[in-house]
Order: structure tokens, then C-alpha cells, then sequence
């Protein structure tokens, strides 16, 4: 009917069970908390889930009351996750996918606090600049305080 076999018997599949150890369960609770707040792009070529939204986790509660530590190591092992729901959700067929897509993540956020830093640092370098100016001006006599 409408191309869609049914199985031969009644009754439903056995549910699929897996263990989690302890110290991850956290993290899988924040991940599952996130379900809804996927990044998806749809268009005529099929959808493509390119992650999840990271400003609800970041605004989420349990998330929130975490220390600094504690927000980063939870932060890695939701990406961690994420990564291997990625490749579920994409299809993707790779193996290495989830180590290369953090990799790749983490080299990105490197780079862009290097910019960050850089930008800083740019910024004190041009203040302490025009400070200096303005006290020759002064000494000059051509700026009046």
C-alpha cells in the first residue's frame, strides 16, 4: 500500500538498548536537551544538518550553572556527539568523520581567537598611538589641554 511493505508480523521490533557510562550521561542529557535546535539547510538537492545551535546551549540552564571548566569540557563532549550524529544524519560514510570534524572545529576556534587576540593587541597599539601623539602635540604647544 502507497509503497510501503509491512513486516509479516504483528508485533513491534524489540527496542534497542545501550549503555552509557556514568560520566557521560551529563553530556548526553545537554545534547538530547538540544534535539530540537538543529542548523539545517534545505534546498532542491535534498537538507544537510550542519550542526547544532550553539546559543541554546550556551543559554540552557543546566549549562549556564557550570563553572568555566566545567562549560568547556561539557562544550567538547557535546561537539563529540554532535559529530557522530552528524555523520548518522548526513549519511556520511567515513570513518574518521567525527575526529576530522572536530579537528576541523577546533582549528577554526583557534584561529579565530588568534584573530581576536591580534585584533587586541591592534587596538592597544593604535590607543597607545594616539595617546602619545596627542602629549607631543601638547609639548608642541600646537594641542591646548
Amino acid at each position: 500500500m502507497l509503497g510501503i511493505e509491512l513486516p509479516e508480523t504483528d508485533e513491534p521490533p524489540a527496542p534497542l538498548t545501550y549503555a552509557v557510562w556514568r560520566e557521560h550521561w551529563p553530556a548526553l542529557e545537554q545534547f538530547l536537551s538540544l534535539r530540537t535546535q538543529w542548523r539545517v539547510i534545505a534546498g532542491f538537492g535534498g537538507k544537510e544538518y550542519q550542526g547544532l545551535e550553539y546559543t541554546a546551549l550556551y543559554g540552557h540552564p543546566a549549562f549556564a550553572r557550570l563553572s568555566f571548566d566545567e562549560q568547556d569540557e561539557r562544550l567538547h563532549q557535546v561537539q563529540y556527539i554532535e559529530a557522530g550524529a552528524l555523520c548518522v544524519l548526513n549519511d556520511t560514510k567515513q570513518a574518521n568523520s567525527a575526529d576530522d570534524y572536530i579537528s576541523d572545529r577546533v582549528s577554526y576556534e583557534v584561529a579565530l581567537q588568534l584573530e581576536h587576540r591580534l585584533q587586541q593587541t591592534q587596538w592597544v597599539n593604535d590607543w597607545h598611538s594616539a595617546q602619545q601623539a596627542e602629549q607631543a602635540l601638547l609639548r608642541a604647544g600646537i594641542l591646548i589641554a
